[in-house]
């Protein structure tokens, strides 16, 4: 009897190190508000199959391996969409996951919240096809710690392709920043002054395609527009606008043409 007992509580800590394990797997950027692991046996990434909304939700925006994925039932396990004002965050950008083996339901207030369980559950799906595991029942409760979560792009000594920029904001979105302040200087084709923008400035029709790009991803763009100084992007060409001719850091604050 003893040896029994003995065996058991061996493979009950086995049991409990492996759980404490899995959990390691499973790296969530950022960390959700709470992660409850409930009874149950959890689900494969590859038994989701579909994905369904209520009659009031559209389908946000997916990530790679969900956006593969049909929107209308077949064989397998369901991916459930739903704005509710019941049980789920206060927060706009706030939602509640349920996973279990009969598949996940992602609820929140909004549209954002949806569009950031999806990120989440995208995040759980990678890390159960790389390591090749159950993805836990489990139950998340998210919401954001700080509402303006921005990044800066400076770009005034180098600019990349224009695909880089749209990558980037898919990275940004899957980690839930949702502004990004962009330093332009003279990397803006300027329709009045064109002799400021650099040869290789963005237009701004290209600015707006990635600004609408960014919105989807609910991501806002804002432009860090310089003051009177840290201007020598434009006092480069106009001297005449200079505090000090032998600097083009600072504009004349004194003179008229300035503001003009």
């Amino acid at each position: 009897m003893k040896k029994i007992l003995l065996l058991l509580c061996l493979c009950l800590f086995i049991e409990e190190v492996a759980s404490r394990e899995l959990d390691k797997t499973f790296q969530l950027l950022p960390q959700p508000q709470s992660i409850e692991l409930t009874s149950g046996k959890g689900i494969n990434y590859w038994e989701l199959s579909y994905i369904l909304s209520s009659d009031t939700t559209s389908i946000p925006i997916l990530g790679d391996m969900l956006n593969k994925l049909p929107r209308c039932p077949r064989k397998g396990k369901p991916i459930r969409l739903q704005l509710t004002s019941q049980h789920v965050p206060a927060s706009p950008e706030g939602y509640m996951m349920e996973i279990n083996e009969k598949g996940v339901c992602i609820s929140a207030r909004t549209m954002t919240g949806i569009f950031y369980g999806c990120q989440t559950l995208e995040q759980l799906m990678e890390d159960s096809r790389d390591f090749n595991i159950l993805i836990p029942a489990m139950l998340i409760i998210d919401y954001p710690a700080i509402s303006y979560r921005a990044v800066h792009f400076d770009v005034k000594h180098h600019l990349d392709r224009m695909e880089y920029y749209y990558q980037e904001i898919d990275k940004l979105a899957r980690y839930k920043i949702n502004a990004v302040i962009w330093e332009l200087e003279d990397k803006l084709r300027y329709t009045r002054r064109p002799e400021i923008g650099a040869p290789n400035a963005i237009s701004k029709q290209e600015m707006q395609a990635l600004c609408r790009y960014a919105n989807e991803r609910n991501i806002e763009i804002t432009p860090l527009v310089q003051g009177v100084g840290h201007a020598g992007f434009i006092l480069k060409h106009h001297w005449e606008l200079r505090e000090n001719p032998d600097s083009d850091w600072e504009f004349c604050p004194s003179d008229p043409r300035t503001y003009d």
